[in-house]
């Protein structure tokens, strides 16, 4: 069954997005991180080469219309049209986009929102269409931890 993991009331949704792709990664998932704009990837690009002083994420920035590289274990990608990826590649959504709606779902999403209102009003709509979808659903408040 797959499962999506909410972390809500996150105070810097790139920070948090480096650190849990980190940890994904030493689990020995690829990851796909999914942003919201071009300008968020590369934010996310410049904080994954200067995440920790003593140590390097692999990472780049993957345009879906082309096909998907099998290194490095983080991609960074976004776009219109969600791609089709492999089960197994864990998808860390920055976006609004729903996972749930892919032809090959993946076996497991973690959605990262922040703590306005919009962002959790977003959230528990992507929440409910997970559900409905068949999805395991956790959730972690991270308010006053990240």
């Amino acid at each position: 069954m797959p499962t999506v993991t909410f972390y809500t009331h996150v105070a810097d949704l790139e920070i948090f997005a480096c650190r849990l792709a980190k940890r994904a990664v030493e689990a020995g998932c690829r990851v796909l991180v999914w942003g919201s704009s071009a300008e968020q990837l590369a934010t996310l690009d410049r904080q994954l080469w200067a995440f920790e002083a003593e140590s390097f994420l692999p990472h780049e920035i993957w345009l879906p219309e082309t096909l998907c590289p099998l290194e490095p274990p983080i991609l960074l990608a976004e776009g219109e049209i969600l791609p089709s990826v492999e089960s197994r590649m864990a998808v860390l959504n920055l976006s609004a986009d729903l996972w749930s709606n892919v032809p090959n779902t993946p076996e497991r999403v973690l959605e990262i929102v922040g703590h306005s209102e919009t962002q959790l009003a977003a959230a528990r709509r992507r929440f409910a269409a997970y559900r409905n979808g068949g999805f395991k659903i956790e959730h972690y408040n991270m308010q006053g931890k990240a």
